[in-house]
């Protein structure tokens, strides 16, 4: 997917126009998260999928930083739907049922 920025950013002798997003996430994305908290997870995480480096992505114009944590967060979401309609449990479901049996 790719993410048209409202608000170009000059790099070097070019201008980053647009973000491109994999179609997928990975265990590394995930990773993110691990260690950081809150906005540097998403910008961690952006960085990751469009396969740019973080310096750029905390660079954004609001506005696009916004459309890119919305175009992460389609992909998380994707995730747990699939994990879900293949027989997957989450979080607390999960647990309760292991601590039941």
């Amino acid at each position: 997917m790719k993410l048209k920025l409202k608000y170009p950013l000059p790099v070097g002798h070019k201008t980053v126009e647009e973000l491109t997003f994999r179609d997928y996430t990975t265990a590394a994305d995930y990773l993110a998260f691990d260690t950081r908290g809150g906005v540097a997870q998403q910008i961690a995480l952006i960085a990751n999928l469009t396969g740019t480096d973080e310096v750029l992505i905390k660079r954004l114009h609001g506005a696009d930083y916004l459309a890119a944590v919305k175009a992460s967060d389609a992909l998380l979401e994707a995730d747990q739907q699939l994990f879900k309609d293949a027989g997957g449990e989450e979080g607390d479901d999960a647990q309760k049922k292991s601590s039941e049996s």
